[in-house]
């Protein structure tokens, strides 16, 4: 047999496989902006549960059901101009599911992007006062109609499906913090972690990348005191860690952990946008003594008479999928 067919067929098995174990694939652009561009791929359903870790649900209430979510957006930079487009477009098109986008504009040296005509009715912009990572929380709910609050990046995009499934579980947990990606928080080092290091029964958090939580989080966000709210401008104990600050509010006040979701298997499934001047690629942000474990070991010290990071409200990992009722195990 010559190289030539050797390839086509291990090229062809290839083929079948990513048929077989995906749903269906995403393609953008490798570009300076968005340097981790090119082909998602969203899993099928069909990969096992252990019953340990992971528990199968399915969104209780069709998306006419009338239970809706605000979504919170908050832009800086300019250069997103065409993300903040595509976000107000797509979230002010899922009109069963979201009541309305509420913006908050942090740069007060520049004017917020141009909401479309045909949109205006269904995004709200607040230009901030201060540029202040606490915004997005602080800020949104007296403009929201909702009880449910999507707070979400600018440079992600997650579908209808994911939000209803999101819903499902702050309907069930509503005083957890809702989100996709959780990390680690050793209770006696402090330390701040991921990876394999993840375990839903040591005090997790969810990052703010994407988090589904209640009007009531948000009021004490605005509640907070002073030196709570500072901790995160430049130089503060929490620079840029404000997605850890609500976490920590949120689990101080309700004695409740979070929840996390498995995503990215269709339809429940969140796209990447581009990113450029990301603040998680700053240097010195993760280990033992960068500034995410700096900022929780402070937050440890404020909540001293409290416990500010809890194990996850469910001990199991959530999984969207479409079926009737809910299911433990594979």
């Amino acid at each position: 047999m010559s190289a030539r067919w050797v390839a086509l067929t291990c090229l062809a098995c290839a083929l079948a496989y990513v048929l077989h174990t995906y749903e269906t694939f995403v393609v953008t652009t490798f570009s300076p902006g968005d340097p981790f561009g090119g082909i998602t791929l969203y899993r099928r359903d069909r990969t096992p549960c252990d019953a340990d870790l992971c528990a199968k649900i399915v969104p209780v209430a069709p998306p006419n059901d009338g239970e809706k979510a605000t979504v919170v957006l908050m832009g800086y930079k300019t250069s997103r101009a065409a993300n903040y487009r595509t976000l107000f477009e797509s979230y002010a098109a899922m009109t069963d599911t979201v009541d309305r986008v509420v913006f908050i504009w942090n740069n007060l040296d520049a004017d917020p992007p141009e909401v479309p005509p045909g949109l205006r009715d269904r995004v709200v912009v607040i230009r901030a006062e201060r540029n202040d990572m606490m915004n997005r929380y602080a800020l949104a709910h007296p403009s929201a109609r909702t009880d449910a609050m999507l707070t979400i990046d600018d440079d992600v995009l997650i579908s209808e499906g994911l939000l209803r499934c999101m819903l499902s579980q702050l309907r069930e947990h509503g005083d957890s913090i809702v989100g996709l990606d959780a990390r680690h928080v050793d209770a006696a080092t402090g330390n701040y972690a991921g990876g394999l290091w993840l375990t839903p029964t040591e005090p997790n958090v969810i990052i703010g990348k994407t988090m589904l939580m209640s009007k009531a989080n948000h009021e004490r966000a605005t509640k907070a005191s002073d030196e709570l709210r500072e901790s995160v401008f430049p130089g503060a104990p929490c620079e840029s860690c404000d997605d850890l600050v609500m976490n920590a509010i949120a689990a101080a006040a309700t004695g409740k952990g979070p929840v996390k979701l498995r995503h990215n298997i269709w339809p429940h499934v969140r796209a990447k946008l581009p990113a450029p001047g990301g603040v998680s690629n700053k240097a010195n942000w993760y280990g033992p003594r960068g500034r995410r474990s700096e900022c929780v070991r402070w937050l440890q010290r404020h909540f001293a008479k409290q416990t500010p990071f809890l194990p996850r409200a469910v001990p199991q990992e959530f999984r969207c999928v479409e079926k009737t009722k809910v299911e433990y195990g594979g």
